[in-house]
């Protein structure tokens, strides 16, 4: 029997150590189309994929409709973007196409290279370290020996929703009765309050300040623990904060779900996050997708799907030539005419199984 009950732990140690991972090749094509800027100097920035270890980037190619460009690197977190321009302007509507191929693996912890992990300890804009969170981890005995609670915490403490009361908008379902079709179940229910202000869902739409960036979408972890409603970014946001003033370095991700079909629309982005374990590498989560998907919760704790390309690690942007000293998110376009930010532009996301 004990014979046996030896073989069994075996075939089962094997069995986990030769765990076979998914992977993915899929086209992707990001394309903007710049409207007419009259004699007036433009200047638009788009992101670009680069390849590392969970991700292999191939033929990647620029249609950029004669218009002048230059391939330029961000310092702080090494990511790269195309800088396109026209000191004259532009008299008709262009066509920018970015492509690419993308071999994505689905993964666990990755022991990347070249990273200065102490840069992923320092409070951002965005996401602060300290006061508030060290009393959420004071409050809730979270430790950077269990990261797994702290994925938790966030998790059970935040809600999937983009509150509003803009009845044209495609976001209006998350407050008026629309249901999670994963579960079933109402997205933001009146039987709660949520976050740390014990908002009910009435005052859900009247906490939104986008001039104040103090709205869903904008990666704020402040707005995050105190509303508890928002989408990707804001729980990995809420959880970079937590983990930092743990001593646990932690990043942020951008870039876009691919869905399951042969080929076809990307709607939007996507963002998660991965923390430093020393001597194990950098372990991913995926918050908002496990909130939204209560089955896979477990899954997104360490382990990453294939169904993705990442474009942009880090926050808080150095972009050469742009208005803004800092670009708290960069995964659509940024467009400026005549050194003014403008919405002159519109974009669309497409994919193909290859």
């Amino acid at each position: 029997m004990k014979r046996l009950f030896s073989i069994i732990i075996i075939l089962l140690l094997s069995s986990c150590a030769n765990k076979q991972l998914d992977q993915r090749y899929f086209q992707f094509n990001y394309e903007v189309s710049i409207n007419p800027t009259d004699g007036k100097k433009m200047e638009l920035w788009i992101p670009v994929p680069q390849s590392n270890k969970v991700q292999a980037i191939s033929n990647l190619s620029y249609d950029l409709d004669g218009l002048d460009y230059e391939l330029k690197t961000e310092p702080d977190h090494k990511n790269k973007y195309l800088y396109i321009y026209s000191k004259e302007g532009i008299s008709e509507v262009k066509n920018i196409k970015l492509s690419c191929n993308v071999l994505r693996k689905e993964h666990e912890n990755v022991k990347y290279e070249n990273i200065t992990n102490d840069k992923y300890l320092k409070a951002s804009r965005m996401v602060p370290t300290g006061d508030v969170f060290k009393d959420i981890i004071s409050e809730n005995n979270l430790n950077n020996k269990n990261m797994k609670n702290v994925y938790e915490y966030v998790l059970n403490g935040m809600h999937y929703g983009k509150p509003t009361d803009d009845k044209n908008s495609k976001n209006y379902k998350y407050i008026h009765g629309g249901k999670n079709p994963k579960t079933g179940k109402e997205w933001l229910p009146n039987n709660i309050t949520y976050g740390r202000n014990n908002n009910t869902k009435d005052e859900l739409v009247k906490s939104q300040n986008k001039n104040k960036k103090y709205a869903y979408g904008n990666g704020n972890s402040l707005y995050a623990c105190d509303i508890g409603v928002g989408n990707c970014t804001d729980y990995h946001s809420y959880f970079i904060s937590l983990s930092r003033t743990l001593n646990v370095p932690a990043r942020f991700h951008m870039g876009f779900p691919i869905p399951s079909g042969e080929e076809g629309k990307v709607g939007g982005y996507h963002c998660w996050a991965d923390y430093y374990v020393d001597g194990k590498g950098w372990f991913p989560v995926d918050i908002s997708e496990a909130d939204k998907d209560p089955g896979r919760a477990k899954y997104y704790f360490g382990t990453l799907c294939s169904d993705r390309v990442d474009f942009m690690v880090g926050r808080d942007f150095k972009i050469d030539n742009y208005e803004e000293e800092s670009v708290n998110l960069f995964i659509y376009p940024l467009f400026e005419v005549n050194d003014q930010i403008s919405k002159g532009y519109s974009k669309k996301f497409s994919y193909k199984n290859l």
